[in-house]
């Protein structure tokens, strides 16, 4: 197995597709990103299955929908069953060492979730009471708040990511030619708000970015119902330029700081033995508007929301600096892997690999369209979107009513075709392939059995674990039989 490649999958949280050099970004750098991008693939069109963390991570392990395993928000972890096969699991069963290193956003009854080691915990209790805050007063949850007391500072989601660099790179530097092949996970939390980053990034970015006028009335007026109330639920609109300013310079900070731990993880790596036999892959669990819209965070189906970063690098076996458009989806990771690892496929899953695409080998059947979905987060109402070629579809249960924009022509996602007539036949097809799979009735309702649920639970007073248990095992001579005294078996039996 030692000609087997070693795998390398980074993954970051909420971090904007288009926050990056090599996407073109004006300002942000990004220049290990940038690198691994010439030295590999980027995907241009790849997109999360659920702009939330839990229910995004746990579809991107399970290679299914959210929904189709039961997990509908960040407490829904708590819901993502351990006898769910993840690729974690599947990558084991092909001989790999799969290993996880920081965030993973995994519930407490199963931190594993298939991999057979992990080196590094996740998140915890990172932040104090005052960088926290409280119920609308949190700096890490989608509240104006959030945005107001952005600026520069330190935050233990920080020292987190520096922790899970430098376990990520002691077992990389640790690893042998002769050791069995490994996939190592490694999980970031930045650039996660809290948007507080270091005072020299925020500085620099605070030189190059002007205040951000708000979306003017005419715009505001013209959305559809449902990103009015978004707007309204999360007071975006009553943010200030000179707080948006600030807002997007710390998330760039923020986004800088991450490059330079995954540049850490990259050095490592290329200082290795194997440094020629490690796939390298990039990606994150869902967008962040960051201002985009006038909208900040996660939790719609814009662009800046729900499309994610996505880069495969391994010199001399795949594509070098190469941008592709095929669509995919985050959900697809896991098929990928275990195709490149010559892994048996996940069982009874909706992700499919893209591997072929990797060495620009054509794949003429690839469908070019992807699902996303979205049970709901501050009264927001089950919602869910496709993407089929150039069109995407956003359905609002909560107002039985669509957004539709046609991306080539339309990239910004300004122009709502939904009520063109022209556009007609569009919408009733994205509409009946949305009502063939899911159903917002059928979202609210498991939704609602999983709160009762979890409201037991926190009755109940106690942890759901409260102690080790010592399980009972017989002495020595318990066990004894006579098995002399058995008949003799008739002649059709298979022992006889």
């Amino acid at each position: 197995m030692a000609d087997r490649p070693n795998i390398v999958f980074i993954m970051s949280d909420q971090h904007n597709a288009a926050f990056m050099g090599c996407a073109g970004h004006p300002i942000v750098r990004t220049p290990n990103l940038d690198g691994l991008a010439k030295q590999g693939i980027r995907f241009a069109n790849t997109y999360c299955p659920y702009p939330l963390c839990a229910p995004s991570r746990a579809g991107f392990m399970a290679a299914q929908y959210p929904g189709d395993i039961g997990v509908y928000d960040n407490s829904g972890s708590y819901f993502f069953n351990t006898q769910t096969p993840t690729f974690a699991h599947g990558l084991g069963a092909a001989g790999y060492e799969a290993v996880l290193c920081g965030r993973m956003h995994f519930g407490p009854f199963d931190p594993f979730h298939g991999f057979e080691k992990r080196i590094h915990g996740d998140l915890g209790r990172a932040f104090t009471r005052e960088i926290q805050g409280e119920g609308h007063y949190r700096t890490n949850g989608q509240t104006h708040y959030a945005v107001e007391v952005s600026g520069y500072g330190k935050t233990g989601g920080q020292s987190f990511d520096q922790s899970v660099a430098h376990a990520a790179c002691d077992f990389i530097a640790s690893r042998a030619p002769a050791d069995r092949p490994y996939a190592l996970v490694v999980g970031f939390f930045l650039p996660h708000n809290p948007l507080i980053c270091d005072k020299e990034d925020f500085d620099q970015y605070m030189a190059q970015i002007p205040p951000q006028e708000p979306e003017s009335a005419a715009y505001l007026n013209s959305l559809h119902p449902a990103m009015k109330k978004w707007r309204e639920r999360r007071g975006v609109d009553t943010l200030t330029p000179e707080q948006n300013r600030r807002g997007l310079a710390a998330y760039c900070g923020l986004t800088t700081e991450l490059d330079c731990n995954i540049g850490g993880v990259l050095s490592a790596i290329q200082s290795s033995p194997q440094a020629d036999n490690t796939i390298v892959i990039y990606t994150s669990d869902h967008g962040d508007m960051a201002f985009e819209h006038g909208m900040w965070w996660k939790s719609s189906f814009y662009e800046g929301s729900v499309k994610i970063p996505l880069i495969f690098s391994w010199p001399g076996h795949f594509l070098q600096n190469r941008t592709l458009d095929a669509i995919t989806s985050l959900i697809d990771m896991g098929p990928t892997l275990l195709d490149l690892a010559g892994g048996d496929p996940l069982p009874d899953v909706s992700g499919k690999s893209f591997a072929p695409m990797l060495s620009g080998a054509p794949m003429p059947g690839w469908p070019n369209e992807v699902f996303a979905e979205y049970g709901g987060l501050l009264g927001d109402h089950p919602a869910c979107m496709i993407r089929t070629g150039p069109w995407k579809l956003n359905y609002y249960a909560e107002f039985d009513s669509c957004q539709l924009f046609n991306l080539d022509r339309d990239p910004g996602e300004r122009c709502d075709l939904a009520h063109d007539p022209s556009c007609r036949d569009i919408v009733r097809a994205c509409l009946e392939k949305i009502q063939a799979r899911w159903s917002a009735d059928a979202m609210r309702e498991n939704i609602a059995r999983q709160e009762r649920v979890r409201a037991l639970l926190q009755r109940c007073g106690h942890p759901l674990m409260p102690h080790p248990v010592q399980h009972f095992t017989a002495s020595e001579g318990s066990n004894v039989f006579d098995f002399s005294q058995l008949p003799k078996a008739p002649s059709w039996s298979p022992f006889a």
